[in-house]
């Protein structure tokens, strides 16, 4: 058990590193953790951090926060890079960096789609920025989702000129205000003169692509679907050419009870994707004849990501059915269902299942609740979901980049939407079991 004394901050050893830059100071986010650091991330050798938790309290992590002067990189691409060890826990580490502005966040990147977990490590993990114009403050840190202690050494921070192909902010900008104002879910939230006057003005013309992102994300924010996002040429590379899990899918048997625990899915690769599917099916049909009593479906780490490969993995409880449809701004209606993968044949679809929800059930996460919400024999536990019950279509941009707006609302099998979550019918406190009570319902269902 760790000591606490509130936030744990260390001012690092006096000392300055072989390029005559002051030592990195180090600050803790919670009162639950403790941060240790020394070094410089400015300098040959970098900087060393160190992060320990023993709870992440009413957040979803706890991290380690450092802070830097944004001048001297202001319209270059910086890069932060080190090595990650998670030595104790079951917590997953990632590095961040953020720009900030007067008024907020003007662009964020983290190596969370590539989570460092217990005893991997040390692996080498780095996330670049663009760094607007405007932005005043560069802070960048090591976070942790749950209880353990991540080491990172040779934390470094190096900078780069950017290249940007000849495509300028103002040609993102002139292609991307169009889509967002014929296709945005709400579209109607934003004073469209306003805000394009604003976002329109002539030195866009001499700024490179990446200075358009801080832009759109504003406009992005006045929609306030809290859905829609960016992706940045590096990551919408990424997202194409992969798909990675979260966490592990995690199934057992509970004497009679089959449990699947079905995590985010990140990226649309065709090929992961359909590895995912094939193992979601297969956990399933390997526990489908013992699971007399039926099902926990654990939804509450299902961040989203792709829909489609959890969609179909899931198809044996789902059957043949319209599970949910997609409504557009319009009232235009296109229905969904799952399809089944061959080898997982096995009909489940009048098995009772329990669905645990919670408030990291966000997005695709909270597409496959909208699934089961009114299936027959079916009943959710735990908290209300993250809210984020919408679709996203992907509209490319002229630097490679990906513009992921929300254009739609999820509907059930009923046409109810959920535009503040699912709620489940059984409120199920954090201090308390929801599998044991998900179970206790299924078992006096028979």
């Amino acid at each position: 058990m760790l000591t606490m004394r509130g936030t744990a901050v260390l001012l690092a050893m006096a000392l300055f590193s072989s390029d005559a830059q002051a030592a990195t100071i180090w600050e803790g986010t919670s009162t639950y953790s403790i941060t240790t650091g020394s070094g410089d991330v400015l300098g040959t050798s970098g900087a060393a951090v160190a992060l320990s938790a023993e709870s992440t309290g009413e957040h979803s992590f706890v991290g380690a926060v450092a802070s830097l002067d944004a001048g001297p990189f202001r319209g270059r691409e910086i890069r932060l890079a080190g090595n990650l060890t998670v030595t104790q826990g079951r917590g997953q580490a990632a590095i961040w960096i953020r720009a900030d502005g007067p008024d907020g966040r003007l662009g964020f990147a983290n190596s969370g789609r590539e989570p460092v977990r217990a005893h991997e490590g040390p692996l080498a993990r780095e996330v670049l920025l663009y760094v607007p114009v405007g932005t005043t403050r560069l802070k960048f840190g090591v976070t942790l989702n749950s209880v353990g202690h991540v080491e990172v050494e040779n934390l470094r921070l190096t900078q780069e000129a950017v290249s940007s192909a000849g495509i300028t902010a103002n040609d993102m900008l002139a292609y991307a205000l169009p889509i967002i104002r014929a296709e945005a879910l709400n579209a109607g939230n934003v004073d469209r003169s306003a805000k394009e006057t604003v976002q329109l003005s002539p030195e866009l013309k001499d700024l490179p692509a990446q200075e358009a992102y801080s832009r759109l994300r504003k406009v992005l924010d006045a929609l306030a679907d809290r859905h829609s996002l960016l992706q940045m040429p590096r990551e919408a590379l990424a997202y194409r050419q992969s798909a990675v899990a979260s966490r592990p899918i995690e199934s057992r048997l509970m004497q009679d009870i089959g449990y699947v625990l079905v995590p985010g899915l990140r990226g649309n690769n065709a090929g992961a994707g359909a590895t995912f599917t094939a193992e979601l099916c297969e956990r399933i049909t390997t526990l489908a004849p013992a699971s007399s009593k039926g099902w926990i479906l654990d939804l509450r780490q299902d961040t989203g990501g792709n829909m489609w490969p959890m969609l179909n993995g899931l198809h044996s409880l789902l059957g043949s059915h319209d599970a949910g449809a997609f409504r557009n701004r319009d009232g235009a209606v296109t229905r969904w269902r799952s399809r089944p993968t061959p080898g997982c044949s096995v009909d489940l679809s009048r098995s009772p299942v329990a669905v645990l929800v919670g408030p990291k059930t966000a997005s695709s996460g909270e597409a496959i609740a909208v699934a089961f919400r009114a299936r027959p024999g079916t009943r959710f536990f735990g908290q209300t979901t993250a809210g984020l019950a919408t679709s996203n279509r992907g509209f490319p941009l002229p630097d490679g980049g990906m513009l992921r707006l929300t254009v739609g609302a999820m509907l059930d099998r009923d046409g109810e939407a959920y535009p503040q979550g699912i709620e489940p019918e059984h409120l199920v406190p954090r201090d308390q079991d929801a599998v044991e009570v998900a179970a206790a319902w299924l078992r006096s269902m028979r």
